[in-house]
């Protein structure tokens, strides 16, 4: 009795000291899990920073050139090119203006007042159309004033050099019918008084 009493306290003390040495043995192999997957996380966590890291950096460096890209062609908008400054069209336009005012500043003798009123607003009202143009023309050819490719500028230098073109011939078809009027009627005055010095002197 007492020798199965030994026997069965020593199996179960030995079977308590191996159970926990186990439990001892698991526990340490769970700990170096963790370790190892906390190390494998880090390095993990390391790699993604660093890819963010330069990743955000090579962002920031297309920004950066998109940026000055457009920084280029805003700025080439701005300026105008030889073809646009070099164009014929850019003196005919001050050719006529040159024109459209000589025009006017010859005197036309033998109008009333009223025709003469008449013809300052027809001048008036036309040089400021002119000067319009002329503002437009200077804003196109001018760095820095307007934002336009030259394709854009070139369509409306077009445009200002039709506008002056029609301008600059409604100035002569109208001084000349003017000026016409005013010889016809000097004319008839001569006419009225040589028909007057005739009958006085019959």
């Amino acid at each position: 009795m007492v020798l199965i009493s030994v026997v069965t306290s020593a199996h179960a003390q030995s079977f308590s000291f191996s159970d926990l040495f186990g439990q001892a043995n698991k526990q340490k192999q769970y700990y170096l899990q963790q370790i190892a997957a906390y190390e494998a996380f880090e390095s993990e966590l390391k790699m993604g920073y660093n890819v963010m890291k330069h990743g955000l950096s090579g962002i920031a460096e297309i920004n950066t050139a998109e940026l000055n890209a457009h920084s280029a062609y805003y700025t080439s908008l701005k300026t105008p090119g030889s073809a646009v400054k070099n164009s014929t069209q850019v003196q005919d336009i001050l050719t006529w203006q040159t024109d459209i005012t000589n025009s006017f500043s010859q005197p036309f003798n033998g109008l009333t007042s009223d025709e003469q009123s008449y013809v300052g607003v027809v001048q008036s009202n036309l040089l400021q159309a002119c000067n319009t143009d002329l503002t437009e023309l200077q804003n196109l050819l001018q760095y820095g004033t307007l934002q336009m490719s030259d394709d854009e500028r070139l369509k409306r230098l077009n445009k200002i050099h039709a506008d002056m073109q029609d301008k600059y011939q409604f100035s002569q078809s109208f001084c000349n019918s003017v000026r016409l009027l005013a010889v016809q009627r000097q004319q008839g005055a001569n006419d009225t008084q040589t028909l007057k010095s005739l009958y006085e002197t019959n």
